[in-house]
């Protein structure tokens, strides 16, 4: 029964054992397809991804490939463009110079006169020539109607720009009307063009500046601090530079302002009371003038062959005219009657008369610096790079408007230091050495040996002259007596003579009654 049972049991399980396999085996099949195409389908993912990542890579490297070739070919674009560039450029240099060759730029100079602006002319000239432009030169010789002229025919020559010292100042302005229309800008060199709009730029050595230097130079020399603190005085006179000239103008100015304190607390004197630029201003620069005007105020205001103890002047001819007078009124240089003179311009001659002692000092104004610093103010501006350098842009109005302007800076020539101008090239040694002064040789006195006196003298002297003393009158009695002898003997033959006319006359007479 029990065996019955087992058998049972067993079979059940077998066939239900069956029964779980066959749905397993279905599961696990599924589970299994489930998984493999879970597989396929992650391999698919991988495969994609590196699929990508390789065409991305590829991408990249393409990316890379194509930017270096592109600045590989930019570069050669580069230099290509460079080339073509240079190539233009000096295409275009060689078509410029090739037209500057056939057709230079022309720029005007024009001067008052040759004799006193030649030297600035030249410098001018080559400076210009080198920066490439041609210079045309035009001397007006004193006459302010010339210069007009010159002006007018300039223009028709379509020269770029002016540069003008002006014989007239205030002469320009109708004549510059027409060169503002036309707009080409005017320089003016060393003396302001006045009452325009043309002007530009204005060089120049500083009127103002000057004329301080030459009140500081006096003040130094003189000791006026000294004497004001004494409260003693000096004299002064003044023979300034042309009324009609402004840069005499500013000059003027700038020696008051250094002088007028002490001219106001009577350290200094002017005899003559001519201090105003008027009354002391001398037409033209003339040195004549200048000599007439110094012997004036010495006639006029000095009395008993008095003379100022300074003269102070605007311009070397006006030293050197002072300094002719004062030689010509017997005043002898060096002494200690000759007075303190000065000058402007450091002129050949003025440069000898300062070596010499003659004049005390001149400021010294180089024309090179200026026509250097005109020249270089001219290319800076027709070049339009940058606009020219200017020093001072308050003090020069001209009227109508304040001119930009460079000052050059001048320089005191005395007689310690007047051979700076021979080591800068200005002058050659033996153009202001110093005139050789007569050398006096002095004729030594004869010696004379006094006599002895009376009451100092010898015996034997005393012996000697009582015996030459005897002598001469035993000499002198023995001539008294022979011209005594001789006196009597020409006496008779007197007698004789006129007894011997009376006997021939008598008979004479005698023969007349006869007849």
């Amino acid at each position: 029964m029990k065996k019955k049972t087992a058998v049972i049991f067993i079979g059940f399980f077998m066939t239900l054992g069956a029964l779980s396999g066959c749905g397993g085996n279905d599961a696990t099949e599924a589970a299994s397809e489930s998984a493999q195409t879970e597989d396929e389908g992650t391999g698919e993912d991988e495969e994609m991804q590196e699929a990508r990542e390789e065409e991305q890579e590829q991408k990249e490297k393409e990316e890379k490939k194509a930017e270096k070739e592109a600045e590989k070919a930019s570069k050669e674009d580069k230099k290509e463009t460079e080339k073509k560039s240079e190539a233009e450029d000096s295409e275009n240099k060689k078509e410029a110079q090739e037209e500057t060759e056939t057709e230079s730029v022309k720029i005007a100079v024009l001067l008052p006169d040759q004799e006193e602006w030649s030297d600035d002319a030249q410098v001018l000239e080559a400076n210009l020539k080198e920066d490439g432009y041609e210079p045309l030169l035009a001397y007006a010789e004193g006459d302010a109607s010339r210069q007009v002229s010159q002006i007018q025919e300039m223009l028709e020559q379509q020269v770029a720009a002016f540069i003008i010292t002006p014989v007239d100042a205030y002469g320009l302005t109708d004549v510059l009307a027409e060169v503002k229309e036309a707009e080409i800008p005017v320089f003016s060199y060393d003396d302001l063009i006045m009452d325009t709009n043309a002007v530009k730029y204005y060089t120049t050595f500083g009127g103002r500046q000057a004329g301080q230097m030459i009140a500081e130079e006096i003040i130094k020399k003189e000791n006026l601090k000294e004497v004001q603190e004494e409260k003693e005085t000096r004299t002064i006179e003044f023979l300034m530079g042309s009324p009609d000239d402004t840069e005499a103008l500013f000059l003027y100015n700038g020696v008051m302002e250094g002088l007028q304190p002490y001219l106001d607390d009577g350290t200094l004197v002017c005899t003559s009371g001519k201090i105003s630029f008027d009354d002391t201003g001398i037409i033209r620069w003339s040195r004549e003038l200048a000599g007439t005007r110094m012997s004036q105020l010495l006639e006029d205001s000095y009395e008993d062959g008095a003379v100022p103890d300074i003269i102070c002047t605007g311009f070397d001819d006006a030293a050197l005219g002072a300094e002719e007078t004062l030689e010509t009124a017997g005043i002898v240089p060096g002494s200690e009657q000759w007075p303190l003179i000065t000058g402007v311009g450091c002129k050949e001659e003025a440069v000898r008369s300062v070596a010499s002692g003659k004049i005390g000092f001149s400021l010294f104004m180089d024309y090179r610096d200026l026509a250097d610093n005109c020249e270089q103010m001219v290319h800076v501006y027709l070049t339009g790079e940058e606009d020219p350098e200017v020093n001072d842009y308050e003090q020069y109005d001209n009227g109508v408007k304040i001119i930009g302007t460079y000052l050059c800076e001048p320089q005191v020539i005395d007689g310690d230091n007047y051979e700076l101008l021979i080591d800068n090239g200005y002058y050659e040694e033996e153009e202001i050495a110093p005139e050789a002064e007569e050398t006096v040789t002095p004729v030594p006195e004869e010696s004379v040996t006094p006599s002895p006196k009376e009451d100092e003298a010898t015996p034997q002297e005393s012996a000697a002259s009582d015996w030459e003393e005897d002598k001469e009158a035993v000499k002198q009695s023995s001539g008294e007596k022979e011209d005594s002898d001789l006196k009597k003997e020409k006496e008779s033959d007197k007698d004789e003579k006129k007894a011997s006319e009376k006997v021939t006359l008598k008979k004479s007479k005698s023969a007349s009654d006869d007849k």
